[in-house]
């Protein structure tokens, strides 16, 4: 909450009012007061206020018609009834009617400030609930979006049909019906789908973009979006076909993959209410993203002479799809049913129980966090613009940063960690360097039985440092030691009962170690556990 918390007392007691308003503002809240029914109608109208203080007795209306008025302007307010005639029936009705409590008048001062306190608190924690309710509907809309995208543009390998459908989905989510993506064929931009243009405005359109010619093509060649919002007095004759007399909002998607541009999608809409808001582009560009990797498959499809290898990589990614689909609604499934259970009117809850949806939804909070910070890191590492920021610092310091993580992961497990205090400095970026040890030692205790040992340690040659994660797990056997390193890869020897993952953890760590001109592998034989090694320059 902002500010002060607000307060009306409707009260037909002047010196009463005068006197619970000082009493109130000592206590930092922010007091406004009514001598009436229609005074405090009115004062609700203007604002809104956490909390309201109404007797029950006023000259022009009963206090229970007035709580009844103020729970309708504001159903969260913190409503408590005054009364200086205590009645078993007015205590009842106000309490039916949704007031937090009923008090009898002389007040006690400390009982009334502690009825505010308890009130405000359950309104803070309902408004939060709320807000992170939202969050998380936005983000699951969101993510079911870019799951649903994905699916249906890799349900085929025709160029066309993937074309076609990506269109449509952006209209159907979105709600903007004019697009088109154009491809890159010979040095030049060809329009190969539009989606809610006149046949006249998508022949005027068909002709090719050639390089260096307009916004289309710089979007094309620095694979950045532009958005702009009004595009009706631009001059550029790519664009001209889709002008029309009205305000027009334009935006254009670079289709990429691992740094190569192939392409780019355009909305067009005239709808302030689908202007390009930043869950807008936010949405476009995820749903370019996995537009460009459907046509890319179908391209390499298209130029491939081995259709099992093209078959193994569909399999790779709709298996990732699926384990990505179930890594989000776990952990969402939790926080709302969570959420749910204090958000209910009815039920209060003790404190141990409340602590422990809160921490439930904190803890799958993390999870999810983990879980699109892993797909984010790996969206830049193809786009080849993960950012680095190197400083001189030491390993240790690396571990001491990251130590309670480390603690968490291993809580069934003996850590032992072993850093010399004579390892020289090195030149990295400690926070990139603190996600590999964190994932190195996250997948050693996915792969290893529990009260087992987990070991890093490090040693330094004449050119670089040495670090190693071992565990005395499952083992890995010597044909796949390379394939564990790419994305989306799954090993076979997890726990029963812990979650699959995405198989993006140990892609991760080899493209920031490589980032860093680094080097890491894998030592390690069936049922004899697991050593992962990473090399980082000292020059």
């Amino acid at each position: 909450m902002k500010g002060k918390e607000s307060i009306l007392v409707v009260d037909d007691d002047l010196d009463f009012l005068k006197i619970i308003k000082r009493i109130l503002e000592n206590k930092n809240y922010e007091v406004d007061t009514a001598p009436s029914a229609n005074e405090g109608t009115c004062r609700l109208k203007e604002r809104f206020y956490n909390a309201a203080i109404l007797d029950i007795s006023l000259p022009d209306a009963d206090g229970t018609e007035l709580l009844s008025r103020c729970l309708d302007i504001h159903p969260d307010i913190v409503a408590i009834m005054l009364t200086g005639h205590s009645s078993v029936q007015n205590a009842v009705q106000s309490l039916n009617r949704g007031a937090f409590a009923y008090l009898e008048k002389p007040l006690d001062t400390e009982t009334l400030l502690s009825v505010i306190n308890r009130g405000l608190e359950k309104q803070r924690l309902v408004l939060e609930n709320r807000s992170l309710m939202e969050e998380l509907e936005q983000r699951n809309r969101i993510t079911n979006t870019l799951l649903s995208v994905s699916q249906a543009v890799s349900e085929s390998l025709d160029l066309q049909q993937i074309v076609d459908s990506s269109l449509e989905k952006v209209a159907y989510y979105t709600g903007i019906k004019a697009s088109f993506i154009y491809l890159y064929e010979n040095d030049r931009l060809v329009l190969k789908g539009t989606h809610g243009l006149s046949p006249r405005q998508s022949a005027q359109m068909a002709k090719e973009i050639q390089k260096d010619s307009g916004i289309i093509w710089r979007i094309f060649r620095q694979a950045k979006p532009i958005i702009i919002d009004d595009f009706t007095n631009l001059t550029d004759k790519n664009l001209e076909p889709l002008k029309k007399k009205t305000r027009q909002s334009f935006g254009g998607i670079p289709l990429s993959i691992l740094g190569e541009s192939i392409g780019v999608m355009g909305v067009v809409t005239s709808d302030t209410n689908h202007e390009m808001t930043d869950n807008n582009i936010e949405l476009l560009t995820g749903i370019g993203r996995e537009i460009t990797i459907a046509v890319r498959n179908a391209q390499l499809y298209e130029a491939a002479s081995s259709a099992k290898a093209l078959q193994e990589l569909d399999n790779m990614r709709t298996e990732f799809l699926a384990n990505v689909s179930h890594e989000l609604r776990t952990p969402l499934a939790v926080i709302k049913g969570s959420a749910n259970s204090l958000l209910q009117s009815d039920v209060i809850f003790d404190e141990s129980t409340r602590q422990y949806f809160l921490q439930s939804i904190d803890k799958d909070a993390d999870t999810l966090t983990r879980l699109v910070d892993d797909l984010l890191m790996m969206s830049r590492l193809e786009a080849e613009a993960l950012e680095v920021k190197r400083k001189l610092c030491k390993l240790s310091e690396v571990i001491e940063t990251i130590q309670d993580r480390l603690d968490n992961l291993t809580v069934k497990h003996q850590l032992q960690v072993n850093i010399p205090d004579d390892l020289p400095s090195v030149n990295i970026d400690d926070i990139r360097i603190g996600q590999v040890l964190t994932n190195l030692v996250e997948n050693a205790v996915k792969f290893s039985d529990d009260n087992t040992n987990i070991r890093i340690e490090a040693e330094s040659n004449d050119k670089d440092i040495i670090v190693s994660v071992t565990d005395q797990g499952s083992g890995i056997p010597p044909e796949i030691h390379e394939k564990i390193f790419e994305r989306f890869f799954q090993g076979n020897g997890s726990k029963a009962g812990r979650r699959k993952g995405t198989g993006l953890g140990l892609a991760i760590c080899r493209g920031i170690i490589e980032a860093h001109g680094g080097k890491i592998w894998v030592e390690s034989q069936p049922d004899q556990g697991a050593r992962f090694t990473f090399s980082l320059p000292l020059n």
